[in-house]
């Protein structure tokens, strides 16, 4: 699976993920591309995008994307607030597909906040 980290991923969090490719849009000199052209462009090297923009699936007609959306969602773009969810990310990696969006949450008080504001 070819995995693009978005700008507040972490960049060491590659690092949990040695059985995927796994490049970043600094490595690719993409960090300046908005949402829309940075879909279009990851759509065709890429299987998924791994973020932590909750807006994104309502910025983006995401089905006009060829592209796998994985949002994290934590209280903060620290490392330590992503890697317990390995697990979680991995077993979602194994079956997502194109056009599919898949929110993970560090803490269910981030999941009832999206909940209510008509996130899920």
């Amino acid at each position: 699976m070819q995995v693009l980290f978005d700008k507040g991923v972490p960049l060491k969090l590659r690092r949990s993920f040695p059985m995927h490719g796994v490049t970043t849009v600094r490595d690719l000199g993409w960090d300046e591309f908005e949402n829309g052209e940075l879909l279009a462009r990851a759509q065709d090297h890429h299987d998924v995008l791994i973020t932590t923009d909750s807006n994104i699936k309502y910025q983006q007609r995401l089905d006009s994307y060829n592209i796998a959306l994985i949002v994290l969602r934590a209280f903060n773009t620290k490392l330590e607030s992503y890697l317990p969810l390995v697990p979680e990310i991995e077993a979602v990696l194994a079956k997502i597909q194109p056009r599919e969006v898949v929110y993970i949450y560090a803490d269910p008080k981030l999941a009832l906040k999206d909940q209510r504001k008509g996130r899920d």
